[in-house]
């Protein structure tokens, strides 16, 4: 009984645990609150389990501080830099006002690599759509293939929403088929990228998860959906409270992102701009109104501090 006690614990922590606590900090109690373990043999095994896996391997998997355990991470990955092509970046370009050309002037000082993570962390409809559909028309031409995955648009709504661009942007290929493709899906999105479009622009609206108690399981979904990109590039939108910079999930989720944007009614700040030259965007600020059947951003303009 024992034994079994000991292999569905060992189950459960590797496949449920494990792979969404890396380069965390976790103890005993924080497995067994999770997973709302109370019964004595069970916490038991959880003990010997990770014990086991911090003292009793050749090559331990865990490394213990006092009552905390890190999961061992020696995986390394060698940069090429000698080989590579410091040109070898995008351009991507962001929503503009089509009437006046204002933009946010931000996008002429970033580089943006092959395989980057551009996060779009926004409050419950602050236009978070808005800014990707206006992402995907303005760079749908850059890329052989775009993808945009939905987890709430219908068909119907996508084609209400593109309907305005039209006036503006070509959104059909000389055969008469769509520059994108448009995705139902709400989960596992990295499955659905690699390999297939993995060199895609790569939308992502929008990355959640079930509660507030998975909110850990955010940065390692970012991670694999960056990791699916090889010179593609995924832009990934996430929600967030009114007025504060990250989204849920916490200040962790910057890490992966080449770009990271907080939005806000009527305004965005950059948090992070990994590659810049000239003048650095981090912490610039700009105010925007959304007009023209909530298709387009206009009165852009640069927040000056006092």
């Amino acid at each position: 009984m024992a034994e079994e006690t000991y292999r569905k614990v060992t189950a459960k922590v590797e496949s449920e645990w494990y792979p969404y606590h890396e380069n965390e900090w976790f103890t005993h109690t924080d497995i067994c609150i999770y997973f709302q373990w109370d019964a004595p043999e069970i916490r038991k095994a959880l003990s010997q389990k990770l014990w086991n896996d911090a003292t009793r391997l050749a090559e331990p998997i865990l490394e213990k501080n006092n009552k905390a355990f890190r999961l061992v991470d020696k995986t390394l990955e060698e940069v090429d830099w000698e080989g590579a092509n410091i040109d070898d970046v995008y351009k991507i370009k962001m929503p503009y006002d089509l009437i006046t050309n204002e933009s946010f002037s931000f996008e002429d000082y970033l580089y943006i690599p092959p395989g980057a993570l551009i996060v779009i962390a926004g409050a419950s409809n602050a236009g978070k759509t808005t800014w990707l559909l206006n992402m995907m028309v303005r760079n749908m031409d850059d890329f052989e293939d775009v993808v945009y995955f939905t987890s709430e648009l219908s068909g119907v709504a996508i084609k209400r929403r593109l309907n305005p661009f039209e006036e503006w942007y070509e959104l059909r290929k000389g055969d008469g088929k769509p520059k994108f493709k448009v995705f139902d899906r709400e989960s596992n999105f990295h499955d659905a990228i690699k390999p297939k479009y993995s060199n895609a622009l790569v939308f992502v609206d929008y990355l959640d998860v079930n509660n507030e108690a998975e909110y850990y399981k955010m940065k390692p979904y970012l991670k694999r959906i960056k990791r699916s990109m090889l010179r593609g590039v995924a832009v990934v939108a996430l929600q967030k409270n009114p007025n504060v910079d990250d989204a849920f999930g916490g200040k962790n989720l910057r890490s992966d992102a080449d770009l990271y944007i907080a939005m806000d009614f009527g305004k965005i700040k950059i948090i992070k701009a990994k590659d810049w030259h000239e003048v650095d965007p981090n912490n610039k600020k700009y105010s925007f109104s959304i007009e023209h059947k909530g298709s387009m951003f206009t009165n852009i303009r640069v927040i000056h501090e006092e």
